[in-house]
């Protein structure tokens, strides 16, 4: 039984302020230490204040301090317990949860001191000082002594030695008598966070017994799932006697491309399945935390451990005794997982039971736990694709509110079977492995696994034994653009394209590159993207803001771009001829591109910032631009219409703008200050008629900002007939896929756009293969040399990509020769004339003939041809005329053709007539 009868003799009843004192700490656990904790204890009186105590740790390699806790506002719980520790889930009884979440308390020879001064005293790197000292415990992993620390205890005390019990990640430091800065009296045991000490009092160890004997049901150690946030094993701390069978062997071994690896340092067990309790809620399967004993898949086994819980995982460790009892039996029944889950104990209900799933599903997202594809080699699977719920819903609404927690429901890791992080060789999407040229993608399917399910807090995984991944998402060479294009419109955020000083030197930069080498391959990888896309418009984000000299990043990036065109596909630069440092006062900016052989600026280049924006009834500007990048429109001549481009990246949602209720409606931080933002803007570009809003606007689909846009009649392009997906996306955050990257139109264009692709070969790729690797100046420890000079991941945003087919004004048809009078000399003559050769249109048009009048007998073919025989009935009709309508579709214009009866009998007899006539008027006119 656990006491600290001590105590009882060191304070009195009546005592009116106990003496605060640490009682117990742990700073050394299995593998990461993400349990370590400091306890303190008033001697049993409870509800004590701790008001002016702060606690100092100091670090024994210069005896400075490296963190100091202030304990203001608290006291100690009614037992006289309060325990302070860097991750409450995976401490019991925590009071106090501060950063960080892991390696809190440095392992030794360190010092941990109780002061009655303000935390503020001891910044980082303070000397070690006895002023004001309450108490100390200076300690070790099997570490000499310090003398500049153990100044802080009494003279003569020892300095602590965690593994003095030879069990230093189970133990903790256990003070079992002794006062204020005395530590003879300490004992290592296991931890007993905000309970009393274990000081010699826990229950003797059971004897491991025979193969067969009574074992403690796995069930039982993993306990009945009522609770997914109380999930500590009930045993948690005991010792135990198992027997079960060995499923997943991963102590440590070779890797299918033969490297080395301690792979999870252990294995696991589970009951067969004749042994299993009926309960679907209890596991039957645990891990066990051994990389030494020598068992394999099919061993029953015996074993004597101690039941403990690693980041929210049940596990046992310690083994001190082992047995094999069987091999080659039958493994467990692997357990049929089906996605979505209606709740999460259903994972944790298997939590170390094989597992198997033939659902075919889709690999959704590759970083968005937070344990990422090149961190832990793990990637996500979900039953379909996750959106943002501001994509799909607006925002409040109950369908933009589910999608978080379906997501979570629908969510489970697949993991490469090594802990470490940073793998070397990643087994995905095939044993040959990922690389470059190997890529796992989202939306690739993943029709069948079996493995073990574990987890990592409230991360599930499955450690596949056997796991097929299909290649459903596969990359594309270039984007959908429809063969009706005649001009392709590209806009594309370049993640920080910054190029130092433009010279070769100026590295590392504020933003993107830190070496030459890096820039390098970042243009190449940008270069690729826009080549492929042969774009004859670009709008371009993040751009390092440095002007348009011949030094500036836009510039260089253009060269790049150009060197890889052929003659007369390169593209200009639009300078719209502001301050030489660039647009506006942030770190990056927009930019723009084009092909003068294609398009040519009409008029000079605007810019829409703070000084020019429109204003709001408080005559404040709409457009704030020390949030939002300053906007950058040009209007260009396309084969005789005026286009406007107008390229945008607004405020993101990273940082706060300090709004009310700021993104409490799922929208973000700043959302008030995007939606004034395009509210300026279309006020703005209110007098333009052809209008193509480009860029990165930080808004999903649905929310405030796009509305506004919507509301003033511009049409999201990506929702429209001619985009090349039903549900578009061009970016992916925490496992939702979702449009912040966009291209509205005003109705006049919108006539004119044949198609719109949202290319993936950002969005969906994992930053593996991005341009930053350990060689060329990767900031952040890693494995990773995935870069290549291609398309891929060359952003973190896909590009959009639109075709427009552009019809240039109609030229009408029109007559260029005087049509010649038909004259007939003699019946049944074969009569023919070819209008065509009497009308042109000057831009090509196909032509059409139509007669509005014709003598009877008399035809006009489709290609304008005037036929007939002149027999009776036609020679009756003489003189006559035919009038013919030629029209290009649009326009038209009229032909008139005079057909007249020129035969010489005809004409004789004609000439009596006028003549009798002319007689008869003179006689009868007088």
């Amino acid at each position: 039984m656990k006491h600290s009868l001590l105590w009882l003799a060191m304070f009195s009843a009546s005592a009116a302020h106990a003496d605060i004192l640490i009682n117990e700490t742990d700073a050394d656990n299995p593998s990461t230490d993400t349990a370590e904790f400091i306890e303190l204890y008033d001697g049993g009186i409870g509800a004590q204040s701790l008001n002016g105590l702060s606690l100092v740790l100091f670090n024994g390699s210069n005896d400075s301090s490296y963190e100091s806790i202030s304990l203001n506002g608290f006291q100690t719980n009614s037992d006289g317990y309060f325990v302070v520790c860097g991750d409450a889930s995976n401490v019991s009884n925590c009071d106090l949860d501060v950063s960080p979440d892991s390696n809190l308390i440095q392992n030794g020879a360190d010092a941990v001191a109780l002061y009655s001064r303000p935390a503020t005293d001891f910044p980082g790197s303070s000397a070690v000082t006895t002023e004001e000292l309450v108490d100390a415990v200076v300690y070790d992993t099997n570490d000499g002594d310090d003398a500049g620390l153990l100044v802080l205890l009494k003279a003569g005390q020892p300095q602590l030695n965690e593994a003095m019990s030879g069990n230093k990640d189970q133990h903790s430091l256990q003070r079992c008598s002794g006062g204020a800065r005395e530590t003879e009296g300490f004992v290592a045991d296991l931890p007993t966070p905000g309970e009393a000490n274990s000081c010699g009092g826990s229950e003797p160890e059971p004897t491991l017994g025979a193969c067969g004997d009574a074992a403690t049901p796995i069930s039982a150690i993993q306990g009945l799932i009522t609770d997914i946030t109380n999930d500590a094993s009930p045993l948690n701390g005991q010792q135990v006697i198992v027997e079960a069978i060995v499923t997943t062997d991963l102590q440590g071994g070779t890797l299918a491309n033969g490297d080395y690896s301690y792979q999870y340092s252990g294995f696991w067990l589970q009951q067969a399945d004749s042994e299993a309790d009926a309960d679907p809620m209890t596991s039957e399967g645990v891990f066990v935390y051994n990389y030494s004993e020598n068992v394999s898949v099919g061993d029953r086994v015996r074993l004597q451990a101690t039941v403990g819980e690693y980041n929210n995982v049940t596990q046992l460790s310690n083994i001190s005794d082992i047995a094999v009892c069987s091999s080659g039996n039958a493994l467990p029944t692997a357990v049929e997982m089906s996605l979505p889950v209606a709740d999460l104990a259903e994972f944790e209900a298997v939590e170390g039971m094989l597992v198997e799933s033939d659902q075919s599903l889709l690999i959704s997202d590759l970083f968005g736990t937070g344990y990422g594809f090149g961190n832990y080699g793990q990637f996500a699977v979900s039953s379909r694709l996750h959106f943002q719920g501001t994509e799909i819903a607006l925002p409040g609404s109950s369908e933009a509110l589910a999608a978080e927690p379906n997501r979570v429901l629908d969510t489970l890791l697949v993991d490469d079977g090594v802990s470490a992080s940073y793998p070397e060789y990643i087994p995905f999407p095939d044993a040959s492995g990922f690389s470059a040229d190997n890529p796992v993608r989202i939306g690739y399917s993943v029709p069948a696994f079996q493995g073990v399910m574990n987890a990592f807090r409230d991360n599930y995984t499955v450690i596949p034994s056997a796991v097929t991944i299909d290649p459903t998402h596969p990359r594309t060479l270039a984007p959908q653009v429809s063969e009706q294009a005649n001009l392709v419109v590209v806009g594309m955020n370049v993640l920080n394209f910054f190029n130092g000083d433009g010279m070769g030197g100026g590295f590392p930069t504020p933003r993107g590159a830190p070496t030459q080498d890096a820039l390098d391959m970042q243009t190449a990888k940008i270069v690729a993207a826009l080549d492929a896309m042969d774009a004859d418009v670009i709008g371009l984000m993040e751009l390092e803001n440095d002007g348009w000299g011949p030094e500036s990043a836009i510039v260089e990036l253009t060269a790049a771009l150009n060197a890889a065109q052929a003659p007369g596909d390169e593209y200009s630069v639009i300078n719209p001829g502001v301050a030489a440092s660039g647009l506006g006062t942030d770190a990056i900016a927009v930019g723009l591109i084009y092909r003068a052989d294609r398009v040519s600026p009409a008029g000079a280049a605007r810019v829409l910032d703070s000084s020019n924006s429109p204003l709001d009834e408080n005559n404040t500007p709409l457009f704030d631009d020390t949030k939002n990048r300053p906007a950058l429109i040009q209007t260009f001549n396309v084969d005789g219409q005026e286009i406007t481009f107008a390229v945008n990246h607004l405020k993101s949602k990273g940082s706060a703008c300090y709004e009310p209720n700021e993104g409490a409606d799922g929208q973000g931080n700043c959302n008030i200050n995007r939606t004034r933002a395009a509210q300026a803007l279309v006020e703005f570009l209110a007098d333009d008629e052809q209008v193509m809003i480009l860029g990165d606007l930080n808004a999903y689909s649905q929310e405030d900002p796009m509305q506004a846009f919507y509301s003033a009649g511009f049409t999201n392009l990506k929702y429209t007939e001619a985009a090349t997906e039903e549900q578009p996306y061009s970016y992916t955050f925490s496992g939702l896929l979702g449009s912040l990257d966009h291209a509205l139109a005003t109705s006049d264009l919108l006539a004119q756009v044949v198609s719109v692709d949202a290319w993936h070969i950002n969005s969906v790729e994992d930053s593996l293969v991005d341009y930053l690797t350990e060689a060329n100046g990767q900031p952040y420890s890693s494995v990773d040399n995935y870069a290549a000079p291609d398309a891929y991941r060359s952003s973190d945003h896909d590009p959009i990509v639109v075709g427009l087919m552009i019809e240039a004004p109609n030229v009408a048809p029109e007559q260029i020769a005087d049509i010649p009078v038909i004259e007939i000399t003699r019946r049944n003559e074969n009569i023919e004339l070819d209008l065509s050769a009497y009308v042109s249109d000057a831009d090509g048009d196909l032509l059409s003939y139509e007669a509005l009048t014709l003598p009877q007998g008399m035809t006009l073919s489709a290609m304008g041809v005037l036929s007939g025989v002149a027999d009776r009935d036609l020679l009756n009709q003489l003189p006559a005329t035919a009038t013919i309508e030629v029209s290009d579709g649009a326009e038209s214009v009229q032909l008139v053709v005079d057909i007249r009866d020129e035969r010489p009998v005809t004409n004789f007899f004609s000439r009596i007539i006028e003549l009798f006539r002319s007689i008869f008027s003179w006689l009868f006119g007088r």
